[in-house]
């Protein structure tokens, strides 16, 4: 929210009897080809189904729930194989009364955060279930009080002397400035707020922290461009960064970041021109890619835009959802004609070249957004944004709200009719995703009206894959062992894998891998390096894509797999933080 916003949050609305649905929910298809969406809106008996403007979208990694949260309600979505969504209402007792919305979910711990503000500091708990149980957290402050953003990664290199939890957990807020505070303890209590030095000022989109433990406060406010605030010293100091050739709306909302696990970060915004923009720096926003025009992948072009956010997955993958138009003129003063619709543009190459599909088949909204906080009459029951994120198998959900349903969807609709906010998650029913290990074959690159390509073309580096046939060794540059055969090397930089494999025959009962690497400090609460241990069967695995896993605090992991499959088995060494080289030694053994 802003400053500015008007009194819809702190008194809750009658629950709408029924909706026109979007579109009925078909089976889930096969991650190739074109993406297509299904668009699956909440039961409405549940709590502020239709009071559920500028929601967040969460999803665990290991369980693969998504968690939608708008108002005070924090909502569970599980969509099981044949593409049908079932909806619980999870919310924590601590946000029931929370004056601006915000949840986020670390994918690779699956913990969750929720709640919302209360005056300058926050009415937030955690949960690490989904939300079967929550946990209050301390009233964490940022000195300002209004648009906050929490989120939480890997700490940059070795934790901070105290730590008591394996991520750094950020929550920011900003009043005229943007100002971030750090947690050591998960969430539990927050150190002092930092401002957000540099060229940018205020109202800032939501937070992420990239691999390597850098964190980015996405920003339009920059001194006339698009930027935002980084930090990576664990929010010690936060500086700002800008995007050479971006240009800051006169109105408008919040960009959005993401990044892959080669560390590229990848910043969308709409353009002063209100076009939905992109561009991307793997240089930790020292530099950047020329900005990439996504209106023009669509025919007729999309020339409004609103609501950015970006989503990414493999190295080279990602994907941005946007409210647009192909109305011009200014989409925030109230005599604007236009319909919104919700598009997800994709990259699959890094960035070199984009392509849009349209994920809604009747419109969002009908008519202008209105910009201006408590003093707008009309034109603001969407709120500040949307969000999106990627399911376990590489499918783009994006969380939205919904303004014109029953009768406003239809084709005699009218603005007047478009004031409803309904809680919807368009869910990627088919088409290519963004993790290769769910790419099936033939996978053609998805076809676009027209595509824009920006001035950098980088090479992305790929997972590979491969496939053992018979005895034959497949990936000769990986080290291969036998069975009870221990293996020593010394761990790369922080965020880098090393490999090697195993054969594992057909017959065998059980695959066991262990790792044992450098001492830890006292209760093993300071690991440098903190080495994780993943396996995976025919491909190298990540810490997003892999078939076990042991990412204990400490240097001591070991993975069991149960009828192994028989295949080139990858065994993958993460450096989930550290400044130091640590010698480690992994085995494995079959039975």
């Amino acid at each position: 929210m802003r400053l500015t916003r008007p009194a819809v949050l702190l008194a809750s609305v009658a629950v709408v009897a029924s909706i026109c649905l979007i579109s009925t929910s078909e089976p889930a298809s096969a991650l190739s080809g074109t993406p297509t969406f299904t668009n699956l809106p909440a039961p409405s008996a549940l709590a502020n189904s239709d009071n559920a403007g500028e929601p967040s979208l969460g999803v665990n990694g290991s369980t693969g729930a998504l968690m939608y949260q708008s108002y005070a309600s924090t909502y569970k979505v599980t969509v099981n194989a044949a593409g049908t969504p079932a909806w619980s209402d999870v919310s924590p007792a601590s946000s029931v009364f929370n004056i601006d919305p915000i949840l986020a979910t670390d994918r690779t711990t699956g913990r969750t955060f929720a709640g919302g503000l209360a005056g300058e500091c926050s009415a937030l708990s955690y949960t690490d279930n989904d939300g079967s149980s929550w946990t209050q957290q301390g009233n964490a402050c940022a000195g300002v009080l209004d648009h906050e953003s929490i989120g939480s990664g890997p700490w940059k290199g070795a934790a901070p002397l105290g730590s008591t939890y394996s991520r750094a957990v950020y929550y920011c807020a900003q009043n005229g400035n943007d100002a971030c505070a750090t947690s050591t303890n998960g969430g539990l209590t927050f150190g002092q707020p930092v401002l957000v030095s540099g060229a940018c000022s205020s109202l800032h989109g939501h937070l992420k922290v990239s691999a390597d433990g850098t964190a980015y406060l996405p920003n339009a406010h920059c001194g006339g461009v698009a930027g935002g605030g980084i930090t990576s010293n664990n929010g010690s100091t936060w500086t700002s960064y800008t995007i050479p050739g971006s240009s800051e709306p006169a109105n408008g909302f919040d960009p959005s970041v993401a990044t892959t696990p080669d560390n590229t970060v990848y910043e969308a915004w709409q353009g002063g021109n209100n076009h939905p923009m992109v561009a991307f720096s793997k240089t930790h926003g020292s530099s950047w890619s020329t900005p990439v025009d996504l209106g023009a992948t669509m025919s007729p072009a999309i020339v409004t835009s609103t609501f950015q956010a970006v989503t990414a997955g493999d190295n080279g993958r990602a994907a941005v959802a946007y409210l647009g138009s192909t109305t011009g003129g200014d989409p925030f003063a109230a005599s604007w004609p236009g319909v919104w619709d919700l598009y997800v543009s994709y990259t699959y190459d890094g960035g070199t070249t984009w392509s849009t599909v349209k994920a809604t088949t009747d419109p969002v909204q009908r008519g202008w957004m209105c910009a201006g906080g408590t003093s707008c009459s009309s034109g603001r029951n969407l709120l500040d944004f949307l969000d999106a994120n990627l399911t376990k198998d590489g499918r783009v959900v994006v969380g939205y709200a919904d303004g014109c349903i029953n009768a406003c969807a239809t084709a005699s609709g009218t603005q007047a009719q478009s004031t409803d906010a309904y809680a919807t998650i368009a869910y990627q029913s088919s088409g290519k995703g963004l993790l290769t290990a769910f790419d099936t074959a033939p996978s053609p690159t998805p076809t676009a009206t027209a595509t824009a390509s920006p001035t950098v073309s980088p090479s992305p580096t790929p997972s590979p894959t491969v496939s053992p046939t018979g005895t034959t060794d497949p990936d000769p540059a990986t080290p291969t062992v036998t069975s009870g055969q221990a293996r020593t090397a010394s761990s790369g930089a922080a965020g880098s894998y090393q490999y090697t494999k195993i054969l594992v025959p057909a017959g065998k009962s059980q695959l066991k891998v262990a790792m044992t690497g450098p001492s830890c400090g006292t209760l093993g609460l300071s690991c440098n390096p903190d080495l994780d241990l993943y396996v995976k069967a025919g491909a190298k695995p990540t810490t997003a894509v892999n078939d076990g896993s042991s990412a204990s605090t400490g240097n001591t992991e070991t993975v069991t797999v149960t009828s192994p499959a028989a295949a080139y088995w990858y065994i993958g060494v993460y450096v989930y933080s550290g400044t130091k080289a640590g010698s480690y030694t992994v085995t494995a053994t079959l039975t």
